[in-house]
């Protein structure tokens, strides 16, 4: 049966998880693996930061100024930091709102699944299981430390995107695809890009989407020429705060009727 999701989602208390996998190390600044990583990255899409270094090996789940689970991201070096974690944040709630009553609604590209969450808060939408997909083994620990075993029928699984939406076809799913924007977020000790391009990623999806039986919603930017040409529906969805100024737009491309 199909379950009504009323109950106000709570932020469980902050919990770490690992950047790194496979590797341990007592001190970043001693250690040679680290100080390649911080190396290689150190003139990359850094945030200038006066605070005093941390212990930032392992990210730390925080709620951002919406409410919603997000986590922090290892230090740079002593004057840089990563810019955050790349998500919906701003738009997940209205995208939320086109996401119809489902039996399963799945997340290929789950992240940390700003979408999801809104759905969670929803008084009215309704979902049978809940699929959280992702092949880093960063992003799958955090999704499991704060989503599972909390109640709800939430899966987390590791399978690549295409495995993963042709497991979980069927005319009763909902797919939210927020799959890469720039191969430049990736370059990161804690992320996967496991495909050529971004664009390579573009038709991949849109090619698997053309023969689904599910309903399906694809965010990219607004500016995405792969998607905007496609025969299916699209909308722009503005963000609810401003960044650089600005209120961002996000492209939705869909097999859903945006007019109901």
């Amino acid at each position: 049966m199909l379950f009504r999701s009323r109950q106000k989602f709570e932020s469980p208390k902050p919990s770490l998880v690992r950047p790194f996998p496979d590797h341990i190390c007592e001190s970043e600044s001693n250690c040679p693996v680290c100080k390649k990583f911080i190396n290689q990255n150190s003139k990359w899409r850094g945030i200038k930061t006066t605070q005093k270094k941390k212990n930032e090996v392992k990210p730390i789940t925080i709620t951002n100024r919406l409410g919603q689970l997000s986590m922090t991201l290892p230090r740079i070096d002593d004057q840089k930091r990563w810019a955050g974690y790349a998500g919906l944040a701003g738009t997940a709630k209205k995208i939320a709102k086109l996401i119809p009553n489902c039996r399963y609604y799945v997340e290929p590209f789950a992240g940390t699944a700003k979408v999801f969450q809104e759905l969670l808060n929803s008084n009215t939408f309704c979902a049978q299981d809940y699929i959280l997909n992702d092949t880093s083994v960063f992003v799958k620990d955090w999704l499991v430390e704060n989503f599972a075993d909390k109640g709800l029928n939430v899966r987390i699984t590791m399978q690549d995107f295409i495995e993963c939406i042709k497991t979980w076809d069927n005319p009763w799913t909902v797919f939210l695809i927020d799959g890469p924007w720039f191969k430049g977020n990736y370059q990161q000790g804690f992320s996967s890009f496991n495909r050529e391009s971004v664009k390579a990623y573009d038709e991949e999806i849109l090619k698997v989407c053309r023969n689904i039986r599910g309903k399906f919603i694809i965010v990219s930017r607004k500016e995405n020429k792969i998607y905007l040409e496609s025969e299916f529906n699209h909308k722009l969805v503005k963000s609810i705060y401003v960044v650089s100024g600005k209120y961002p737009k996000v492209l939705i491309t869909t097999n859903l009727d945006l007019k109901k």
